[in-house]
C-alpha cells in the first residue's frame, strides 16, 4: 500500500512527487513516518483531503533525534526502515541492495536481505545508525549464503561486510534466525532501556553453579579492562567489544562501566552496579579482585585482556614479563590478535624484548594459522572462497615484514604466493 519507496520505479518520486490519491492507501500506523511525509510534501488541496480521511487535525511532526535536533539524516533513517519492513518482495530488495540510489536505502536492503547490521557509532547521538532491520520473511540460510558469495564474486559495493557475515552466519541458531524476520530480535542492545535488558537477564539470574559464576565474572571482567583501556588510549570502534562479549549479562555490565565514574578496582565497580542487574554472584568486592587476578586464565581471550591489563598498568602495577606470559599463551592457543601484538612487541626497535627471530617465528605462526584455514575450505579453488582473500592477506603483510627488515629474498617468496592468490581471485 502507499508508494513502494524500493521499487526501483519509485526511487526517485517519492523524494520529489507529485503524489496521487493512490499513494496515500496506507496504514496509518505500520507506514506511519511515510504518511508524515507525504502529507509534508503534497499540495494544500490532497493535504487537507488526506488529513481529514485519517483524522488528523493538525499535520504529523517528523521524527527527530532528541540527542541532536539538527541530525538531517533522523527523519530519513526512520522512514527508510519503516518502508524496508513493509517491502515483501525479495528480488525488489536485492536490486535496491545492488543499484538504489540513496546509500540509506541500499544499506536497508542488504541488511534486510541478510540480518546484518553495522556497529552503531560511538557518539550516542548517532549510535541508532545501525541500519538493523531485522530479516526478511521467508529468507532461508541458504539464500542468505547464496547472496553473500554472490556479493563477494561480483566485488559489489558490501563485498567486504558480506565475507565477514559469512564467517559469523554459523554462530547463529535457526531459531534466533526466525526470531530476525519476524521482528522480535534485541540486537540493538546498545538503545535498550534498563528495563528491557533486567527482563531479559532473568534467564541469567538462576546461575548457582559456582564454576558459572566464575566463568562470568571473568567476562564482565575482560569487558571491564578494555573499557579502561579504551577510554584511556583510543575512541576504537565497539566492533571488538562486541566480538568479545556475546553473553547478554557481559553486555549489559559492559555498557554500564563505559558510563559508570572511576573506580579503584574492578570489584568496586562492579558493586556498585550490580544491584541494578538482578545479578548477584555471592561475592563481596574483594573476593571478585581476588578471584579474577588470581584464577589461571580458562581462555585464549581471558589471557589476552589480562596480558593488556599487565602491560598497560590498568588496575595492577605493569609487569612485562607476565604481561608477555599471558599474550604468549592467547597466541599459542589461537588468538589472532595476540599474534599481532606480540609480533609488534618482539618487532619494534624501542621494545627491551626486541627479538627479530622471534617476531618472524610469531608473523610465520600466524600465516600457518591462514593457510591451514585455506585448506580446509572446500570453496578455495572457486570464486567463492572466504579465506583465500584473508591468507593472501596475511602472505603480503608478512611480505613486507620481511622486506622491512632486509630479507628481500624470502620477501619475494611470500610477494609470489600472495600475487598467485589473488589472480585466481580476480
Amino acid at each position: 500500500m502507499g508508494i513502494k519507496i524500493y521499487r526501483r520505479e519509485n526511487w526517485d518520486r517519492w523524494e520529489s512527487g507529485p503524489y496521487t490519491r493512490r499513494d496515500f492507501l496506507l496504514d496509518p500506523e505500520k507506514d506511519r513516518w511515510l504518511l508524515q511525509y507525504l502529507l509534508s510534501h503534497c499540495s494544500d488541496t490532497p493535504r487537507s483531503r488526506q488529513m481529514k480521511r485519517f483524522g488528523l487535525e493538525e499535520l504529523p511532526e517528523p521524527p527527530v533525534n532528541i540527542d541532536d535536533p539538527e541530525d538531517e539524516m533522523y527523519a530519513s533513517y526512520i522512514l527508510l526502515r519503516e518502508q524496508v519492513m513493509r517491502e515483501d518482495d525479495w528480488w525488489t530488495l536485492k536490486v535496491a541492495a545492488l543499484e538504489a540510489p540513496n546509500a540509506m536505502m541500499r544499506r536497508f536492503a542488504f541488511c534486510r536481505l541478510t540480518g546484518y547490521s553495522w556497529p552503531g557509532a560511538e557518539c550516542d547521538a548517532y549510535s541508532y545508525r545501525t541500519w538493523e532491520c531485522g530479516l526478511k520473511t521467508g529468507v532461508t540460510r541458504e539464500d542468505i549464503v547464496d547472496f553473500c558469495r554472490e556479493l563477494i564474486a561480483s566485488k559489489s559495493r558490501f563485498a567486504v561486510e558480506a565475507a565477514e557475515w559469512l564467517e559469523k552466519l554459523p554462530t547463529f541458531s535457526d531459531d534466533v534466525l526466525a526470531e530476525w524476520s519476524a521482528g522480535k530480535t534485541e540486537r540493538k542492545y546498545d538503545s535498550e532501556p534498563d528495563e528491557v535488558l533486567r527482563k531479559n537477564l532473568r534467564p541469567a539470574r538462576n546461575c548457582t553453579a559456582e564454576e558459572d559464576a566464575q566463568d562470568k565474572l571473568l567476562a564482565i571482567f575482560d569487558a571491564y579492562i578494555f573499557r579502561k583501556y579504551q577510554s584511556h588510549r583510543f575512541k576504537g570502534s565497539k566492533v571488538f567489544l562486541r566480538e568479545a562479549t556475546q553473553d547478554l549479562l557481559t553486555i549489559y555490565f559492559a555498557l554500564r562501566f563505559e558510563k559508570a565514574g572511576p573506580h579503584a578496582s574492578f570489584g568496586a565497580a562492579l558493586e556498585e552496579i550490580k544491584r541494578d542487574s538482578g545479578w548477584d554472584p555471592g561475592l563481596t568486592a574483594e573476593q571478585i579482585d581476588r578471584l579474577v587476578w588470581s584464577v589461571s586464565p580458562r581462555s585464549r581471550q581471558h589471557s589476552y585482556f589480562l596480558w593488556m591489563a599487565y602491560w598497560f598498568g590498568i588496575d595492577v602495577d605493569e609487569d612485562d614479563d607476565k604481561a608477555l606470559k599471558l599474550l604468549t599463551d592467547a597466541a599459542e592457543r589461537g588468538h589472532l590478535r595476540a599474534y599481532d601484538d606480540i609480533v609488534h612487541i618482539y618487532a619494534t626497535v624501542n621494545s627491551v624484548h626486541r627479538d627479530f627471530r622471534e617476531a618472524l617465528r610469531w608473523q610465520e605462526k600466524k600465516v600457518g594459522v591462514f593457510r591451514k584455514a585455506y585448506e580446509a575450505d572446500k570453496w578455495r579453488e572457486s570464486r567463492y572462497s572466504e579465506t583465500r582473500r584473508p591468507y593472501a592477506r596475511v602472505l603480503r603483510e608478512t611480505g613486507d615484514f620481511l622486506k622491512e627488515a632486509g630479507y628481500d629474498k624470502r620477501a619475494r617468496q611470500y610477494y609470489r604466493q600472495a600475487e598467485q592468490l589473488e589472480d585466481d581471485d580476480s
